[in-house]
């Protein structure tokens, strides 16, 4: 029988920092996640490194991080470049990949109102366990509440 303990770390992460995504336009998804969702924008800032995708060359990028409750955060990448940009462009992914987030009935009741306020298609599941809410963002990522 082989001893699992010293395989498993002795301290585990603490909590997700943040999810990483691309998108076409930053304000759009400022748009998005900030005006229309409520997530602050906490983070904004422009970068510039060398991808193994593209040797000998520097690339900048727009990198920005939206607030979630636990200290966690969404965030998303905007690549000037237009070569890198298609390279890194986000793809339409299957509903079974996505971002779900653990809210309270009255922010998920606030969630669906400022959606459908702003004309945004709303999706709501009864699991049985839970109600949900999905839509998409401006760039196809669907979002779960």
């Amino acid at each position: 029988m082989t001893d699992q303990s010293n395989r498993i770390l002795s301290e585990l992460p603490q909590r997700l920092h943040h999810n990483a995504y691309v998108c076409a336009n930053q304000e759009r998804t400022r748009q998005f996640y900030e005006d229309i969702i409520g997530l602050p924008l906490l983070a904004t800032w422009v970068e510039e490194a060398e991808f193994p995708q593209f040797p000998g060359r520097r690339l900048s990028y727009s990198h920005t991080f939206y607030g979630i409750g636990d200290g966690g955060a969404l965030a998303f990448f905007e690549f000037p470049d237009p070569e890198a940009a298609a390279a890194f462009k986000a793809q339409q992914q299957p509903s079974f990949i996505h971002i779900a987030l653990a809210v309270s009935d009255a922010a998920q009741k606030e969630i669906k109102q400022r959606l459908t306020t702003a004309g945004k298609p709303v999706r709501q599941v009864d699991h049985g366990y839970c109600t949900s809410i999905y839509v998409q963002d401006p760039d196809g990522l669907i979002v779960e509440f």
